[in-house]
């Protein structure tokens, strides 16, 4: 029962993961694009006279019938079908080199403006580090670090080379590495780790982010460990028998 368990858990995870972070994007194009969108065709729609509308008996204005599912719903599916085709348009446009181009000009107006220009920079850096082309994401070396405890390692990002200010009241080089939460990488720690105690990975950062939003579960084929991986003792975890004997009697520690 435990293997079927295992191998259904293996198969739908992915579908799952999939699904939410299709959800999020989705939720996010309707509500902040697809609804105002759709908000704006029924203010047109009835500003302009395009509705006809019925007077009840107690003399309220009501759409006629067959206008209720488009005011209803149709305005938001129509809006939220805007908002994918605007994104597309937007994806190509910035692709050309026309519209680099006016897209950098566009950047560096928003960098001008008070407020903005504080925030926008670190947001660009943001979606770059995650969504950001092959050649902008050389600098990102998938490491394992010391954390959140000596013994344990968690994956990371080398960020950047460190904070000068850090390392000289240190006396270390400390280098920057931003450690994503699992499943949600979106957050995470940023932690400036000593350099000598970086483990590099032979991870790609494809490889190395479906690590941290599969919760560990899936592993690179060159990296998964099997029995016959050529490790010393076993690869599988059993719970220590101390450990399910306080589980039992409800001191949930272990006697030594």
């Amino acid at each position: 029962m435990k293997r079927f368990f295992a191998k259904g858990l293996f198969a739908l995870l992915p579908l799952v993961l999939t699904a939410a972070v299709l959800y999020l994007v989705v939720g996010f194009l309707y509500n902040n694009v697809g609804v105002p969108i759709g908000e704006t065709l029924r203010w047109a729609f009835i500003k302009w006279e395009l509705i006809k509308f019925s007077v009840a008996a107690d003399g309220t204005r009501v759409p006629d019938e067959h206008w209720v599912w488009f005011l209803t719903w149709g305005a938001p599916v129509i809006g939220f079908g805007f908002a994918i085709v605007l994104t597309l348009i937007a994806g190509f446009f910035v692709a050309t080199f026309f519209g680099r181009k006016l897209y950098q000009w566009f950047e560096s107006i928003l960098k001008r403006v008070p407020l903005i220009g504080t925030i926008y920079p670190y947001a660009r850096q943001f979606t770059d580090f995650f969504f950001g082309d092959e050649k902008k994401q050389d600098f990102k070396t998938a490491v394992a670090i010391p954390f959140p405890a000596k013994g344990t390692y968690s994956i990371g990002f080398v960020t950047s080379e460190g904070m000068k200010a850090l390392n000289e009241l240190t006396g270390k080089h400390l280098v920057c590495v931003f450690v994503p939460a699992a499943p949600t990488p979106f957050s995470g720690f940023v932690i400036y780790v000593p350099r000598e105690d970086l483990v590099p990975l032979p991870l790609s950062v494809d490889e190395a982010m479906r690590i941290i939003i599969s919760a560990g579960v899936i592993h690179p084929s060159h990296q998964s460990v099997g029995p016959n991986s050529g490790l010393k003792g076993p690869t599988h975890v059993a719970i220590p028998e101390e450990m399910i004997k306080g589980i039992a009697d409800g001191s949930g520690t272990t006697k030594s």
